[in-house]
């Protein structure tokens, strides 16, 4: 797992894995947070996926996949907009 510089994570915030392994296989495959990222209470990021930079996760969203610079995600799943 990779977090970037000038991220803000509230609370009850899950970065986890779907259980799948990484390139390497060696261990499971986490989310990466780029640079000035907000990730907002609740929300749920899953498996090998970016965040890019100065994206914002809306609260109690589920991300499974990876969402661009300067894009916000919200709902259940996630839609970038």
């Amino acid at each position: 797992m990779v977090i970037g510089d000038n991220v803000r994570i509230y609370q009850q915030v899950t970065l986890g894995t779907d259980g799948k392994m990484n390139d390497d296989n060696k261990d499971f495959a986490y989310p990466t947070v780029q640079d000035n990222v907000k990730i907002y209470a609740g929300a749920k990021l899953f498996g090998s996926i970016t965040i890019g930079n100065n994206a914002v996760i809306g609260a109690a969203a589920v991300v499974n996949k990876d969402v661009p610079a300067y894009k916000v995600a919200i709902g259940i799943p996630a839609v970038i907009k």
